[in-house]
């Protein structure tokens, strides 16, 4: 899933930059989710795509968008 789809998700009023940035900001302040989504060994931060597990542990750790 494209990174800014599933942040249009959790922010639907703002723009897809913005959404992205703040979807990142709730990633790195919830320190046991970045130690899930580092255990996989797979990079999230410079990609522009989340893989089908990491959506699932951020959506386990943040709620339903």
């Amino acid at each position: 899933m494209k990174r800014r789809d599933l942040a249009k998700m959790y922010f639907p009023d703002k723009q897809p930059r913005e959404a992205v940035r703040s979807l990142l900001g709730w990633i790195k302040n919830c320190p046991d989710l970045m130690a899930a989504l580092n255990e996989l060994n797979t990079p999230y931060i410079h990609k522009q795509e989340f893989t089908a597990r990491q959506v699932r542990l951020i959506m386990e750790y943040l709620g339903d968008p």
